[in-house]
């Protein structure tokens, strides 16, 4: 009943209509996005004109700020390469300290075992990660404009949502400039692996460079599995000179590091990822849920659909269902009960701002929307914590 509710004739009717009602505006905002973006590269290019070489990063202090699902993960793997001399990652980046930043106690407690150095506040973070250093006259790094680009301070944010990122970002650039008094403030590099608005992510490029700062925007795909075995995939946006600085980190935590364009194109690729992920989802849902009706064994369907057109992530990597088998050693969220995959709630929110992003962008996307509304409705029964997998379990009417 409720597919018949959201697929109405009001519904498809107002996904046709998006592409019109949005097209009269859609000139204007380009060009005032254009504009403000041709602005903002003219100041950074004014501010860093000497950091063009785009040397990598050799040196560096780490703050990591979000230790959940995926943040915890990836903040040990860059702990366990950092007290692993023999690794290849230890060779060409020493990572001098990483202080973690979350207020989960008990997530920050296991980072702290892994021999992170945890903290209670940005501020903290921000002293542990920025260092003062002493002033050397004779020291050609003190020169402005002539910054070491081997040495960095890097703080990587992953956290749930827009508020979040946007409250701690800003906390965190208004602190460091009142932090070193009449000092200017060391130059931080910010990688957001959050998901988050396209137009968020530009905003906050824009002030991170207005205070001398560098900024790339790195959401990932790969899930919990991918976090934990370091086979994320990054999709960055930002210069391409910042990424390269960067490259050796980012390798640390994922297998593929892809320069996806400009400021908040990382993003932009993540959500269209997602968006798409969601769908396929209630797809592979269907399909095992079918083939449970009719007879044939859940094992044998996900081997033929893996092995046909139908193969995807969703159905080899993330099957829904709870009978297929796993892979040695994997235990797949639906074998733990919905436990520990990429949470329902989190789907839904990068579904809706790819949705948001459409509606902006005057483009009808009918599936995605569908997918909104199911996703919400499986949120609405208390299950926004489970991995969004359960989407099975949903639409044969089990929870």
């Amino acid at each position: 009943m409720f597919a018949k509710q959201i697929m109405s004739s009001t519904f498809v009717r107002s996904c046709r209509n998006t592409h019109k009602n949005a097209s009269n505006t859609m000139l204007a905002q380009r060009s005032n996005h254009n504009l403000n973006h041709i602005s903002t590269r003219i100041s950074f290019q004014r501010n860093f004109s000497s950091k063009s070489t785009a040397e990598s990063i050799t040196k560096a202090n780490i703050g990591f700020i979000g230790l959940g699902n995926m943040g915890l993960p990836m903040c040990l793997n860059l702990l366990h390469h950092k007290n692993d001399p023999s690794s290849k990652q230890q060779q060409q980046l020493v990572m001098d300290s990483i202080t973690a930043f979350d207020i989960n106690e008990e997530a920050l407690s296991k980072a702290e075992m892994a021999g992170a150095k945890p903290v209670s506040s940005l501020k903290d973070l921000l002293i542990e990660t920025t260092p003062q250093k002493q002033h050397d006259p004779s020291s050609s790094s003190d020169v402005e404009g002539n910054e070491d680009l081997a040495s960095s301070n890097v703080i990587i944010t992953m956290l749930p949502d827009c508020k979040s990122v946007e409250k701690v970002i800003n906390e965190l650039i208004t602190t460091s400039s009142n932090l070193h008094g009449p000092n200017p403030p060391p130059s931080l590099t910010f990688i957001d692996c959050s998901s988050i608005s396209p137009s968020l992510s530009i905003e906050l490029h824009s002030l991170a460079k207005s205070h001398g700062h560098i900024m790339l925007d790195a959401p990932v795909s790969g899930g919990v599995s991918g976090a934990t075995n370091a086979t994320l995939t990054f999709m960055v946006g930002g210069q391409s000179s910042t990424l390269h600085q960067t490259k050796p980190l980012l390798e640390i935590m994922g297998k593929n590091i892809m320069h996806c364009g400009d400021d908040g194109m990382g993003i932009v690729a993540k959500l269209c990822n997602n968006m798409a992920l969601a769908s396929q989802m209630i797809g592979i849902s269907e399909a095992m849920n079918l083939g449970d009706s009719l007879g044939i064994d859940p094992n044998t369907l996900a081997k033929v659909m893996n092995v046909s057109t139908a193969k995807c992530w969703s159905g080899e990597v993330n099957n829904p269902h709870p009978e297929v088998e796993g892979k040695s050693g994997v235990l797949r969220p639906a074998l733990n009960e919905y436990e520990g995959g990429f949470g329902t709630g989190l789907m839904l929110k990068d579904v809706r701002l790819a949705v948001r992003a459409g509606e902006s962008a005057g483009v009808a996307l009918p599936v995605a929307g569908l997918s909104k509304e199911l996703y919400g409705m499986v949120d609405g029964r208390g299950l926004g914590r489970k991995d969004f997998g359960i989407m099975m379990q949903f639409l044969s009417g089990k929870v």
